[in-house]
């Protein structure tokens, strides 16, 4: 980075001050800036659900458009996933799906792949509070899995209540799901509901240090599929 830092200064010419500004104003040349640079602005105006601000940067300057050929092309594609995915879960457009407050994932046919891809996006669904998978499509051990292994410090910072209802979490989902909440991912959930999601006990103890984390004033609830089966059990032994 520092032979970045070094071309920034070398491109960066200080003009001189005007009796129309308060401070001084850099005049950048696109031409100066080393591709390595050119990509990382355009990678800082990356907005899968949004391009639009991307797209019309790169055409600024034949250098930009040059830099960022491959990530444009990767851009493109990434939005029409998301544009699928949020298709699949009943909303029109990726403003819809950034802005959702619930998202309901019953008998949708979602798959593993999906369920990454949600993931991807959790950096982008600041609004979303609940969100409830119900037997998806797909329930292949991996799927919670390559979810949670997409949740980074941050990721969806407004969710309270994450609901696994008949999902294959599986041992191995469980302890990248803990993984994800020791990394900051879900920083104001309250609830975390687990239901037939084939949990064992080193899912359970992978998960219990994160849960017992989150005490700053919220609340967390975990119940494994053998705690509902037992209590099902009881309730029908005693005529309820």
């Amino acid at each position: 980075m520092s032979g970045v830092a070094s071309s920034i200064c070398e491109a960066v010419q200080v003009m001189p001050p005007s009796d129309e500004l308060d401070a001084l104003v850099p005049a950048v040349s696109m031409v100066a800036l080393p591709t390595e640079l050119l990509q990382h602005i355009f990678e800082q105006a990356r907005d899968v659900l949004d391009p639009r601000t991307a797209i019309a940067l790169s055409s600024v300057s034949s250098e930009l458009r040059t830099a960022t050929r491959v990530g444009r092309q990767q851009l493109k594609a990434d939005h029409k996933a998301a544009a699928a995915l949020g298709f699949k879960l009943g909303l029109r457009s990726c403003k819809e799906l950034r802005e959702a407050k619930e998202i309901n994932w019953c008998s949708k046919e979602l798959t593993a792949a999906d369920m990454e891809l949600l993931g991807t996006l959790s950096l982008v669904l600041p609004a979303l509070e609940w969100l409830v998978l119900q037997e998806p499509g797909s329930r292949g051990p991996d799927g919670v899995q390559r979810l949670a292994a997409r949740l980074g410090a941050g990721a969806l910072p407004s969710l309270a209540v994450l609901c696994l209802f008949g999902v294959d979490v599986s041992d191995a989902g469980a302890s990248a799901l803990a993984a994800a909440l020791g990394q900051g991912a879900l920083p104001r959930l309250e609830r975390l509901y687990l239901d037939y999601a084939a949990i064992g006990d080193a899912g359970l103890v992978a998960l219990a240090p994160a849960l017992r984390r989150l005490d700053n004033g919220w609340r967390a609830e975990a119940e494994s599929l053998q705690r509902r089966q037992a209590r099902r059990r009881r309730r029908r032994l005693e005529g309820w």
